[in-house]
C-alpha cells in the first residue's frame, strides 16, 4: 500500500501547478513538470489545444497569456484524487474551478476534469502528462 505522504505530494504537485500560473511564477510552474512533459486540452471534449511537449515548451505556451490577461486568475483544484500510485509514477485526478478577478469583482471561468500523470524525477513529484479538460469555452 502506498504512503500517504506519497499521496499528499502527488497532491501538493497538483496544486503547486495551479500556484505557479497564478502568481505568475515561471521558475514554479517550469518546475512543475518533467523535462519532457506534455501539456494539452481540451474545451469541451472537442476542440483541442496542443500537445505543447517538454517544459521549455509547456512554460512558454502556458506564460504567453499572462502579458494579455489583466485580470487575476486563480485555479482552484477540489476533489483530488489520486491513483494508480507506484514507487515512481502515480496517477491523479482533479477538477478545476477558474475564477477571474478585476476591478474588486471575481467572476467564474470555466470549470472542468483534469488529469494529472506524474512521475518521481530527482525525489520530486513533477508532471510528466497534463490533460486538461475545460467544460465551456473561454
Amino acid at each position: 500500500m502506498a504512503h500517504a505522504a506519497d499521496r499528499l505530494a502527488v497532491a501538493e504537485a497538483v496544486h503547486l501547478y495551479g500556484w505557479g500560473y497564478d502568481e505568475r511564477d515561471r521558475e514554479l510552474l517550469g518546475g512543475c513538470f518533467t523535462a519532457d512533459g506534455t501539456w494539452e486540452g481540451h474545451v469541451m471534449g472537442v476542440d483541442s489545444v496542443g500537445p505543447f511537449v517538454g517544459r521549455d515548451a509547456i512554460v512558454e505556451f502556458l506564460t504567453g497569456f499572462w502579458d494579455e490577461q489583466t485580470d487575476q486568475r486563480r485555479h482552484i483544484f477540489t476533489n483530488v484524487v489520486v491513483s494508480d500510485l507506484s514507487e515512481s509514477s502515480a496517477v491523479a485526478h482533479a477538477y478545476l474551478m477558474l475564477t477571474a478577478s478585476t476591478n474588486g469583482e471575481m467572476t467564474p471561468v470555466t470549470n472542468g476534469p483534469y488529469r494529472f500523470e506524474l512521475r518521481l524525477d530527482d525525489g520530486v513529484w513533477r508532471i510528466s502528462r497534463l490533460a486538461a479538460g475545460f467544460d465551456a469555452p473561454f
